[in-house]
């Protein structure tokens, strides 16, 4: 295996413990270990688990004979993944306390900002493990007048779904996990999850989906009335003519955080 130029290496109390929490709830695998070292890896990101032993022997690097709960006082591990929502249920599904919930945050470098999610939990021993991915904010629609409409719709929970033109030269790039939807100014904005997303044709969109969509009465044939019209002019903007065979990506998601009366 390639190794990081930085790995941190953590004394922990429990190594089979350390060990199921990092595999069996945060997903990392082990790359190799001995009876008392675990090396373990997830996406990009390495770190080292070491059995502690005390008092200290000669030649042991732990910091003192007195470590106390929680270790690791002062820092935290900043662990950046593509998208952290199944780390995040994962532990919601295992009953793990969140150290700071789910929130959003702009980081200054240079004279750029990056905009994140993120959130902290701690490992058995205290450790700090801070979870974050980039994130850019979206927004309905391609005017004020929709986009907050249909974000008032997400509000109120009628709105559970909704559907883009399928794009193969964007198709890896669907909304996964989590992702931040706003009203037209971004004077609002809620953290959703998707849920479910798939690729279907036009004309193949179900009923049970246009009610999920929550537009007009909710109808199928509202949501044609309404969709149609609409891709129409997307794709003219690409000089593509729309047929009820165009293939669209249908989602559907659920709010997870309303951050409109927040100021991260």
């Amino acid at each position: 295996m390639n190794f990081n130029c930085l790995i941190p290496e953590l004394r922990v109390t429990n190594l089979k413990k350390s060990k199921q929490f990092y595999t069996e709830i945060l997903g990392f695998k082990i790359e190799y270990e001995r009876f008392d070292f675990a090396m373990i890896s997830l996406d990009n990101c390495q770190i080292m688990l070491q059995q502690l032993t005390l008092p200290s022997k000669k030649g042991s690097w732990n910091v003192s004979d007195d470590m106390q709960y929680p270790f690791g006082r002062g820092i935290n591990f900043q662990i950046i993944l593509p998208n952290i929502a199944k780390v995040y249920n994962s532990l919601k599904q295992h009953n793990i306390k969140i150290f700071i919930d789910l929130l959003l945050s702009d980081y200054q470098e240079n004279n750029i900002i990056n905009h994140v999610l993120e959130f902290l939990v701690q490992d058995p021993d205290g450790y700090l493990l801070r979870f974050q991915q980039d994130v850019v904010d979206w927004h309905f629609g391609d005017n004020k007048k929709m986009a907050d409409e249909l974000f008032d719709l997400v509000l109120s929970e009628s709105k559970t779904a909704t559907s883009y033109l399928y794009d193969k030269n964007d198709s890896d790039n669907y909304n996964q996990g989590f992702s931040v939807l706003t009203n037209w100014d971004k004077s609002k904005r809620v953290i959703l999850e998707t849920t479910k997303v798939y690729k279907t044709t036009f004309n193949k969109v179900t009923k049970e989906h246009a009610f999920k969509e929550g537009e007009s009465d909710r109808t199928l044939k509202s949501w044609k009335e309404i969709h149609k019209p609409f891709f129409e002019n997307e794709l003219k903007l690409k000089n593509l003519t729309f047929t009820n065979n165009c293939e669209l990506v249908c989602e559907e998601f659920k709010i997870v955080k309303r951050l409109d009366n927040e100021n991260e």
